[in-house]
Order: C-alpha cells, then sequence, then structure tokens
C-alpha cells in the first residue's frame, strides 16, 4: 500500500512541476522571423478553415443537445435510440467530409471545402483551372462516399485563391 502511495505522490509532483514550467515558460507564438513573408500560395486558406470551424462548433452543439437527452432521466428510449441515430449520422457525415476534403487535395489542389447536409453535398476546390471533366470526377468520389444516387444533389464549385478570400472579406 505505501508503495502506491508514494508512486501516486511522484506521479502528482510530476504533473504539478510540468505545470509550473509551461505557465512560467509561455510558448513561442511567432516562430516565424519578421522579415520573411508567409507564403500564400501553398497551405490552406484561413476563409475555408474558418468555415471547417463554424460547421464543426455547429454540429458540436447539436451533439450536445443530443449528448443531453441521451443523459436525461426524463427521455425515453425511442428518445434516445433517435439521438445517439442522429450523433453517429454527424459523425459519419464529418468522417466522409474530411475523407472527401483529403482525397480532393491529395490530387493536387491547394484547398478544398465540402460541406454535406440533408439536401446535397457543397464542394469547393481552390484552384487556378477548372473543367468539367475534373468537376465530374469530383462529383462522382463524393457520390461514392456519400452515397447520393442523383448527381443533381452535388455542386462542385473552383474558386481562385483570391476569390475565396475576397468572400469573408
Amino acid at each position: 500500500m505505501l508503495k502506491k502511495n508514494q508512486l501516486a505522490l511522484i506521479l502528482l509532483t510530476l504533473v504539478l512541476m510540468l505545470t509550473v514550467y509551461y505557465i512560467t515558460n509561455p510558448f513561442e507564438k511567432d516562430k516565424d522571423p519578421e522579415g520573411d513573408p508567409i507564403d500564400e500560395t501553398s497551405g490552406r486558406i484561413e476563409e475555408l478553415t474558418a468555415r471547417r470551424v463554424a460547421l464543426r462548433e455547429e454540429r458540436n452543439l447539436v451533439i450536445l443537445g443530443l449528448d443531453a437527452i441521451i443523459a436525461s432521466n426524463e427521455s425515453t428510449i425511442t428518445e434516445k435510440e433517435n439521438a445517439l441515430k442522429e450523433k453517429r449520422y454527424l459523425n459519419n457525415l464529418t468522417e466522409k467530409e474530411l475523407l472527401l476534403e483529403l482525397e480532393v487535395i491529395s490530387k493536387g489542389y491547394r484547398d478544398c471545402f465540402v460541406h454535406a447536409s440533408s439536401i446535397g453535398v457543397e464542394i469547393v476546390v481552390v484552384s487556378d483551372e477548372h473543367s468539367h471533366s475534373l468537376a465530374n470526377e469530383i462529383a462522382l468520389e463524393a457520390a461514392l462516399i456519400f452515397g447520393i444516387l442523383n448527381s443533381e444533389n452535388i455542386v462542385v464549385d473552383f474558386k481562385t485563391a483570391e476569390q475565396v478570400m475576397g468572400e469573408v472579406n
């Protein structure tokens, strides 16, 4: 019993020391030298990242509401089952969106934003070039991933980085 107490005390001391260390030594916020401009032609676009974060926060609020229904003692079993199904559906939708974004980016595009809903799928691809064959290929991938039979519910929109950045500003 004494060894367990000693081990717990050692671990608690270690956690306390690490906490004090990170509080007294703040993280470096600016890792780029001030003289070097940031390259805007590569990497993900902040505006699309902001849209992703907003969508994720919106879904997290819905999931929190569903968790409250699941944890509630007043909810019936069917309400809890429906809440669980809806929660699984939202998590599955988010995973599929991320998968499609990564597939499109792996094809050489700078960035991509996918928003799926019960109405359909909206795909914004950041590219200087666009063609109908590329749009059809991306729409076909979306149909396969999301299991959509009617391709009219899939919208692929090619935009330049300037157009995407101009939407928010």
